[in-house]
C-alpha cells in the first residue's frame, strides 16, 4: 500500500489529481492522507500532491509502528494535518526515534498522525517544485496568465495518456506542462501574437509542440484524447460576447474530444447547463483562490 500526503489548502482538488494520475480511487482516506495502490512516485509529476511513498505501518497503536520500524535507519519527518493531534504526535515521534537509527544519509521516513491513526512510510517522491519554478520564469507572460502549478494539475485531471490540445493557447502554460509530463502537445489561438509568445516560451525550454492559428469555435483538429485550456474571461469580452464564445466552444469541443475537457473560468460563471446542452455528461468543479481580484474555477468535464 502507498500513501499520498495531500495539499491541505485544497484537499479535494489534490485527491482528484491523485485519482486521475492513478486512473482509479484511493483505498482509504484519512484527513490529508490517501492510501492507494499503484505508482509510488505519483507526487513527482503532480501539482497538488506534496509527497508519496510506500506505507510500512498503519495503526492507532504506536507500539505497532515501533515494531515495524525497529532497528532501521531513517531521516524522519513528521506531519500533523489536524491540530488536535500535535501533542500526541510528539509522543509518537519520540517513541519511534528512540527505536531506530537516525541519520540524514538514510532514507526519508514520513510519520503522519491524523484522525488518531499513525501512518509510517518510506518517501519515494515529492512534488517537482524545481520544474514548476523554472516554468514560471519564461520569456513571455501577462496579467492573468495561468501559473504552471495549476496548469500541471489541469493536465493531470484530464487523465490523458497520449495527447492534449489547447485551443486558447495564450502564452503556452498548458503546452509546457503537457510536454514536461511526456504528452504530445497541440495548441492553437486566434491571435498570432499569442502564438509567437507561446512558441518562444516553448523554445526557451527546448520543448516541441504543434502550434497553429485557429478559431477555437472552428478548429481544424479532428479528434483528440483531451482538451485542456484556459479560455478568456476578462474585460476584453462583453458578458453577451463571452457567453456566445463559450457556448460555441463547448459544441466544438464536444465534437473533438474523446474523453475529457478541462478548463478554467472565473468562479462567478456557471457553465453546467451549457455543457450539458453541448453533449457533455459529467461535470465536476474545483475553486482555487489566487488573489483578491481572481478566484478560478476548474471544470473537469466528461464526454
Amino acid at each position: 500500500m502507498n500513501y499520498a500526503y495531500l495539499n491541505l489548502d485544497n484537499i479535494f482538488l489534490s485527491l482528484d489529481e491523485l485519482r486521475s494520475i492513478i486512473h482509479g480511487s484511493e483505498k482509504e482516506y484519512y484527513y490529508g492522507v490517501a492510501l492507494y495502490e499503484g505508482d509510488e512516485r505519483v507526487a513527482y509529476k503532480s501539482g497538488a500532491i506534496k509527497k508519496t511513498g510506500k506505507a510500512l505501518a498503519i495503526s492507532t497503536d504506536v507500539k505497532d509502528v515501533v515494531e515495524a520500524l525497529r532497528g532501521r535507519c531513517y531521516s524522519v519527518d513528521i506531519d500533523v494535518p489536524m491540530r488536535e493531534y500535535k501533542n500526541y504526535a510528539k509522543t509518537v515521534y519520540g517513541e519511534v526515534v528512540s527505536s531506530i537509527k537516525t541519520s540524514k544519509k538514510c532514507e526519508k521516513l514520513d510519520l503522519i498522525v491524523t484522525e488518531g491513526v499513525i501512518i509510517a512510510g518510506e518517501r519515494k517522491a515529492e512534488k517537482h517544485t524545481e520544474s514548476i519554478l523554472s516554468h514560471s520564469k519564461r520569456p513571455y507572460s501577462q496579467s492573468g496568465t495561468l501559473n504552471p502549478e495549476i496548469g500541471r494539475i489541469m493536465v493531470n485531471l484530464s487523465e490523458s495518456l497520449r495527447e492534449v490540445y489547447d485551443p486558447f493557447v495564450g502564452t503556452g502554460t498548458i503546452l509546457i506542462e503537457s510536454r514536461w509530463l511526456g504528452l504530445r502537445c497541440i495548441g492553437s489561438d486566434i491571435d498570432l501574437v499569442m502564438i509567437a509568445k507561446s512558441l518562444a516560451n516553448l523554445r526557451h525550454f527546448n520543448y516541441e509542440c504543434e502550434v497553429f492559428q485557429a478559431d477555437a469555435r472552428n478548429s481544424p483538429v479532428r479528434k483528440v484524447e483531451a482538451i485542456v485550456t484556459d479560455p478568456p474571461y476578462g474585460r476584453s469580452f462583453s458578458p453577451k460576447g463571452l457567453k456566445e464564445l463559450y457556448r460555441e466552444f463547448f459544441y466544438q469541443a464536444s465534437e473533438l474530444v474523446n474523453h475529457k475537457l478541462v478548463f478554467t473560468t472565473d468562479f462567478k460563471f456557471d457553465w453546467r447547463d451549457d455543457l450539458k446542452s453541448a453533449g457533455f455528461k459529467g461535470v465536476k468543479i474545483h475553486t482555487i483562490y489566487e488573489h483578491k481580484s481572481l478566484s478560478r474555477a476548474i471544470y473537469v468535464v466528461t464526454k
